[in-house]
């Protein structure tokens, strides 16, 4: 996932993932001769004090570490906070979750700053247990063209690699509860807790982790099941899909699948008068 000459930049959340990432990463960079220093993003959704304690987290261990770290807003890029965008979107039928939005928003700030920054590489910090969620989720949604999109080892598209900085996922084959051990083993501050809004809405997330948890009582290598599976029939659909070219958005250029307008400026559409 890594060359030596890398510039990596770390999404940065404040809790046991992204911590954990980070923490392993210094430690690999430290090792790497003549290796660039690691830079440190936090995204800032505006959720009151779930966002402070977390940020305050994140400041930190980069202060500790002599990380360098930025703080982007979801106010100062997308023009409203999350609290904001769902005060908005209250009592509107054709409004989504505050999930929808986050995950969206949060993916392009990543990204445009990750590539502001000159980084080769963006590394998340999604584990085992998300990746195995996530495909289970996108099985029940038959979500296949998706599930081929998130192929992790794929080969860049050059013409993608103009608007995406390469993510990679160095903690996927990491079980969270392993994580969590280890953060706990090292001391490390995190932030243990869910976003508000995921604990409040309705979700299928939410109900698909909780039959993996069930599930591993029984069966402790369901998750490693899950994602191995993933790993293959992503790979199958990546390179093999029939459809592999795109139209650009409308409004900022990204390509958008086959609709006139990408994921994020549709939400902005949604939320601008």
């Amino acid at each position: 996932m890594l060359n030596p000459d890398d510039l990596v930049v770390v999404a940065l959340s404040g809790g046991k993932d992204s911590i954990t990432l980070l923490d392993n990463l210094i430690k690999v960079q430290e090792k790497t001769f003549n290796s660039k220093e690691l830079i440190a993003i936090t995204v800032d959704e505006g959720i009151d004090k779930f966002c402070d304690e977390r940020i305050s987290i994140a400041k930190e261990f980069c202060n500790i570490h002599k990380i360098e770290h930025h703080i982007i807003s979801f106010k100062d890029e997308f023009g409203l906070s999350l609290n904001e965008i769902i005060d908005l979107i209250t009592n509107n039928s054709d409004s989504l979750y505050a999930c929808n939005y986050c995950a969206t928003i949060r993916r392009r700030i990543l990204n445009d700053y990750a590539k502001k920054l000159g980084a080769t590489k963006l590394a998340l910090g999604h584990n085992l247990t998300d990746f195995a969620e996530t495909f289970l989720m996108n099985i029940l949604h038959k979500r296949i063209k998706l599930i081929g999109n998130r192929y992790p080892l794929r080969s860049e598209k050059t013409s993608l690699s103009y608007f995406f900085v390469r993510k990679v996922f160095p903690l996927m084959r990491i079980p969270e509860d392993e994580i969590e051990f280890y953060v706990n083993l090292k001391n490390y501050n995190y932030y243990p807790k869910h976003c508000p809004y995921r604990e409040k809405d309705p979700i299928l997330r939410k109900r698909v982790l909780q039959f993996i948890h069930k599930t591993k009582k029984m069966s402790p290598e369901v998750e490693f099941n899950l994602f191995n599976s993933f790993l293959e029939i992503s790979e199958l659909i990546y390179y093999n899909k029939n459809n592999k070219s795109y139209k650009k958005c409308e409004k900022c250029g990204y390509p958008s699948g086959n609709k006139d307008l990408c994921t994020y400026c549709f939400l902005k559409n949604l939320t601008e008068p």
